[in-house]
């Protein structure tokens, strides 16, 4: 289950699929390009919505934007579930669902499900985004046959009650700029989760319904609810653990079963954690040595990263990192152990891996320019259950001693980190108390349903060891590898989309993986020979891509100013021409406003030249990862106009000064061209302020 839910505050939390929905979370937090995305899907025929599907009386009906869903296509509303199945008359809880209905008027009776991981995840923060674009075309082929139902499971974000924990995020804030020692720090994280649990109880909330068992039974309840026969049930990392249990307890329910990011109920991850996580870490280290340009820009990476983990643990960084909910900023610390829990954080994701080397590199020179755009996304976090985390894991996975750590050829600097924090979640779930589920839980689960099984070879927490054993009881059970890929194998490529469609539409046959030997099979590193890395262009690109105007509110002014030399200056030639002037004498005077007219151009260029190319490579779906720290070295030329446009500022400057000394022209003229000099210099400044003047030779 697992990643460390965060290293600043919340260390001993061992969560499975802590960033299954990272992918996800990016695009909403770089939003202008997806915002196209959703416009150009809006408009595509065929997508209207079908008639919705006969829903049974423990359907709710809510207007979609109750669950934050702004779009028109899906269907949502709570279904009301048995708080303890063996009291269905009961207290009841509502479980948050979104039905994305398929555009063909006569869709299978089956429909496709959605189950976040965590414990804790919501289904509908993450993949409500991801299902309504068209980011794969393969998600676009599973819905033109059946429907596609997202639902929070119980506990978690739009659910009822939902067991969030804001006094955890209060903790974050309170120490985040702080250099606490690391017992200190797993003490103020205790005494936070525990405030957590003392509101729950106090709300009325048994902490005891929130289990696998529990959450395993509402599959049904939610499959009756929404009027279909069978589900295509797909769940990632905690969500495999949750359609394991499912198949254990209502077989006949599940057409098929997609399991990403494997949890074998077997298989106790959080035992296994720090080897888990050194596994992840030497696949990484191995790719980029054996990738001839990684290893040349990224040398002794392994070294390298270990040095700086025990140079941040001597002295810690100062990271500035903003809430975007708040628009707060913090100067936060991070030290060595932080650092090896934020790379564990990292390498979950498929898109990030392939920054990783330059981000270890990065930070040996103290730059944290990716650090700082995506860790606030993690670190922020308002959507995951905390309660419901710590009542899954402590009822199921916390039935081991910190002895019983697997540390077998596990690096030291893991080890230890991974020794103190595991101490500290145990002695959390003593406290936490809920009632254990015993060894019924940790039996494999055996079952008679087409299972196709993925893992990523770079995934952190559930290694492809894990996939192979839950499928040794599972029949006809398909598990498949993929050799580039991270935490969730869903939105990690359209090749995982292209065999999970094939594998929907016909279960009992084994997918075509040639897929995974074509396109899947190998990372492409960010390294200096096809990548401009530079923190002023990665800056400028995050700034255009969260759509942030106030940074571009310098240069907006700037360039209409100089623009209007374009019509001001053609004005002035007619009148000159109408009333027969003479031409100015002095070259300087005449060349001025053609050099205004240049440098407005350039910067005009400049701006929206790469603005539409960051949208022309989100509708591509190309990996967003790279702009945060530079630009393709296609586009070199493109990031040599902000030092043509100095260029040409400064002479059309020097012209101003001359026209004033020379006394060319009448007053106005030189007030108005004087006033564009003032707009060139103050854009140039910009420029060298942003460090883009010189950014394409980094």
């Amino acid at each position: 289950m697992v990643g460390l839910e965060r290293a600043l505050t919340t260390r001993f939390v061992i969560r499975i699929g802590g960033l299954d929905g990272l992918l996800n979370r990016l695009k909403k937090f770089l939003p202008i390009p997806f915002l196209l995305l959703l416009f150009v899907t809006s408009t595509l025929p065929g997508f209207a919505s079908a008639p919705s599907q006969e829903r049974g009386d423990a359907f709710e009906p809510v207007p979609c934007t109750t669950f934050k869903i702004s779009s028109d296509e899906f269907e949502c509303g709570y279904i009301s579930v048995p708080e303890f199945h063996v009291q269905p008359q009961g207290n009841q809880l509502r479980l948050a669902v979104a039905i994305l209905p398929s555009p063909n008027f006569s869709p299978t009776r089956d429909a496709f499900v959605v189950a976040q991981g965590g414990p804790g995840g919501s289904t509908l923060d993450t993949f409500a985004n991801f299902f309504q674009q068209p980011y794969y075309p393969a998600i676009e082929t599973l819905r033109a046959e059946r429907d596609i139902v997202l639902y929070d499971q119980r506990g978690t974000l739009y659910a009822q009650p939902a067991l969030t924990c804001p006094e955890e995020l209060q903790n974050t804030f309170d120490t985040i700029e702080k250099n606490i020692p690391p017992e200190e720090s797993l003490r103020l994280s205790e005494q936070a989760a525990l405030a957590c649990r003392e509101r729950l109880v106090r709300q009325g909330i048994h902490l005891a319904a929130f289990n696998s068992f529990e959450n395993a039974r509402d599959i049904d309840t939610v499959r009756r609810a929404l009027g279909y026969e069978k589900f295509d049930f797909y769940g990632v990392s905690y969500g495999t653990l949750l359609a394991l249990q499912g198949l254990r307890a209502s077989p006949e329910i599940f057409r098929s079963v997609i399991l990403d990011a494997v949890v074998p109920a077997q298989t106790n991850p959080n035992s296994a954690i720090a080897q888990s996580q050194h596994r992840a870490f030497e696949q990484l280290f191995n790719a980029c040595a054996a990738d001839a340009e990684c290893n040349r820009a990224y040398p002794n990476l392994k070294q390298v990263f270990y040095a700086q983990v025990d140079a941040l643990n001597q002295t810690p960084a100062r990271v500035s990192l903003t809430d975007k909910e708040t628009g707060a900023t913090y100067n936060a610390v991070i030290n060595g152990d932080d650092f090896i829990n934020l790379l564990f954080q990292l390498i979950y994701n498929t898109e990030l891996v392939p920054a990783l080397p330059h981000v270890i590199y990065a930070a040996r020179e103290g730059q944290y320019t990716l650090i700082q755009a995506v860790y606030p996304i993690l670190l922020f976090d308002r959507t995951f259950a905390s309660g419901m985390y710590y009542s899954v894991m402590c009822a199921e996975d916390a039935d081991f001693t910190p002895e019983e750590l697997t540390l077998d050829g596990v690096d030291p600097h893991i080890a230890q980190v991974q020794t103190r924090d595991t101490t500290a979640f145990l002695q959390l779930c003593e406290k936490w108390n809920v009632p254990q589920l015993g060894a019924r839980a940790d039996e494999p689960v055996q079952a008679k349903v087409p299972t196709l099984v993925m893992s990523g070879e770079f995934d952190p927490i559930t290694p492809p060891s894990f996939g192979k054993a839950a499928a040794e009881t599972l029949t006809p059970g398909y598990v498949l590898e993929f050799p580039a890929y991270g935490h969730g194998a869903l939105t990690s490529g359209n090749c995982a989309n292209q065999i999970i469609a094939a594998f929907v539409k016909n279960p009992e046959r084994a997918p075509n993986a040639q897929c995974i030997r074509e396109d899947a099979t190998r990372i492409h590193f960010i390294t200096p020979s096809d990548t401009i890395l530079s923190d002023g262009i990665g800056e400028l690109h995050l700034a255009m891509l969260q759509g942030k105007l106030a940074f571009f509110m310098l240069p907006i002014v700037a360039i209409v100013l100089l623009l209007s030399v374009w019509l001001i200056a053609p004005l002035a030639w007619l009148i000159r021409r109408s009333q027969h002037r003479p031409s100015e004498p002095h070259f300087l005077a005449r060349l001025a406003p053609w050099f205004a007219a240049l440098a407005s151009i350039l910067a005009f260029i400049f701006f929206v030249a790469i603005f539409v190319l960051l949208v022309l490579a989100a509708l591509q779906n190309e990996n967003t990862i790279g702009f945060i720290v530079g630009a393709p070295r296609a586009w070199l030329a493109f990031y040599m106009l902000p030092l043509l446009f100095g260029v040409c500022a400064s002479v059309f400057t020097f012209a101003i000064v001359s026209a004033w000394q020379r006394k060319n022209w009448g007053i106005a003229r030189r007030v108005y061209y004087s006033i564009l000099a003032a707009a060139a210099v103050a854009l140039a400044a910009w420029f060298v302020w942003s460090d883009l003047l010189f950014a394409f030779v980094s």
